[in-house]
């Protein structure tokens, strides 16, 4: 069910593939190390995609759900997460790098 446009994005460097069939595909993000599963369905005539999403690649949540099977939106959405991802261990290191002094004198 995978087109080859489906593939280009999967294989095109940003992710490794850590598990394919022919409606799935389990991957990891190489910028956060993040754990992600792509599935597409059709219920019942109704087609869709659905993106798991996991820190440590065994507990799954559900991250979102898209209307139809392509998957632009979806590494589009990896993508964006990674980059919230980044920019908030940024902040979590500027923080911790305060004194506590300085922050109460910051407030």
């Amino acid at each position: 069910m995978f087109t080859e446009f489906d593939e280009f994005l999967l294989t095109c460097g940003y992710f490794k593939i850590r598990n394919w069939n022919i409606d799935s595909a389990e991957v990891i993000s190489i910028d956060s190390g993040h754990y992600w599963i792509i599935k597409k369905f059709d219920k019942e005539g109704y087609p869709g995609l659905v993106l798991y999403h996991s820190h440590d690649g065994r507990l799954y949540h559900v991250h979102f759900c898209y209307k139809d099977q392509d998957i632009a939106p979806a590494v589009s959405e990896i993508m964006s997460h990674d980059r919230y991802q980044k920019k908030k261990l940024k902040l979590r290191n500027r923080i911790t790098k305060v004194s506590n002094r300085e922050l109460m004198m910051a407030l």
